[in-house]
């Protein structure tokens, strides 16, 4: 009768250096343990903070904000548009007739929705890449960001004077909507949160 090996545990399979392969069944219950799943190198970046993503879709929704939203304002005043095309169009040979009229109308805002589409892009990538912690989003989007706070402004003084075929209460409505989330969204990429998701991301 041999003796019983020390180093054999009833709770693991234990296998020496020098010894095959033990073929002795394993204890009831017993599973041998599955090998650890790779660890991409993907799974070591830093985690993303809530700022950035707030930073993130703030951008995209004023990006949106000017594509959408505010071209489809404009059809809260088509029949005024109509109007305004007809009286400068009726002292030509070739005056407007109504339909026309209300085709020029309906699509003007269209053309200024595609106009702001691809200006809006440079914002939709850098959001994007925001999301990444790239530097050079963030100072792609400071850099816009001037131009973005006197256009919301600009069109706030349209809209109170009522120089535009949108109701006023509406389209001063828009323009805080705008110039607030662009705002938190400048903010949000600058918290100390976000600043230190840039640099660990940068390196």
């Amino acid at each position: 009768m041999s003796e019983p090996d020390p180093y054999a545990s009833p709770f693991h399979h234990v296998d020496l250096p020098g010894q095959g392969r033990s073929d002795a069944p394993l204890p009831p219950g017993f599973r041998l343990s599955a090998p650890m799943p790779p660890v991409g190198s993907g799974e070591y970046a830093p985690r993303r903070p809530v700022t950035a993503t707030v930073a993130s879709w703030c951008w995209i929704a004023g990006a949106a904000l000017v594509v959408l939203a505010l071209p489809g304002l404009f059809y809260t005043g088509i029949d005024g548009l109509t109007d305004d095309l007809l009286r400068d169009s009726a002292d030509r040979p070739d005056a407007l007739t109504r339909g026309q009229a209300e085709v020029a109308a309906r699509l003007t805002p269209a053309l200024f929705a595609l106009g702001f589409a691809v200006l809006s892009v440079p914002f939709v990538i850098a959001a994007a890449k925001l999301r990444s912690g790239r530097n050079w989003a963030r100072v792609l989007l400071t850099v816009l960001g001037l131009p973005v706070a006197a256009f919301g402004l600009v069109a706030m003084l349209m809209f109170a004077s009522g120089v535009t075929y949108v109701d006023w209460v509406v389209g001063v409505a828009w323009s805080w909507v705008f110039l607030g989330v662009c705002a938190l969204g400048f903010v949000s990429m600058y918290l100390p949160a976000s600043n230190a998701y840039t640099r660990s991301a940068a390196r």
